[in-house]
């Protein structure tokens, strides 16, 4: 069997199924690994700074302020008046906000190697 491209590798990956990988030759293998080690890394490193910044009597004070307009607010509220168009859009709205300051939470909990709860929602 001849060893497939990362194209046919990726599009095998669609599938299901490990087979296609076994079908990988050794450098698009160690190619993958690496940039999975990389991202790896990427991902301790943001996570790091975060919590640095967060454990800041700065960050702190702006993270904080944040989570308090965010997370710890009522994520859709209904006032009386508006149609349901724009109640759905304040909602997106918020829930992008809310997105937003759970990957910050959830980086600096993984920073500080505290464990992550998944998310509900």
């Amino acid at each position: 069997m001849q060893p497939l491209d990362i194209e046919s590798i990726i599009s095998g990956a669609s599938e299901g199924g490990w087979d296609w990988f076994k079908q990988a030759n050794e450098r698009v293998k160690k190619d993958i690994d690496l940039k999975q080690k990389r991202a790896a890394e990427d991902q301790r490193a943001i996570a790091s700074a975060w919590a640095r910044f967060y454990n800041s009597p700065d960050g702190r004070k702006a993270l904080e302020a944040m989570f308090d307009v965010t997370l710890r607010r009522a994520v859709y509220m209904a006032t009386a008046g508006w149609d349901p168009a724009t109640m759905a859009t304040y909602g997106a709205f918020r829930e992008g906000q809310n997105s937003l300051a759970h990957d910050i939470a959830r980086h600096i909990s993984a920073g500080e190697k505290e464990a992550i709860k998944p998310r509900d929602v």
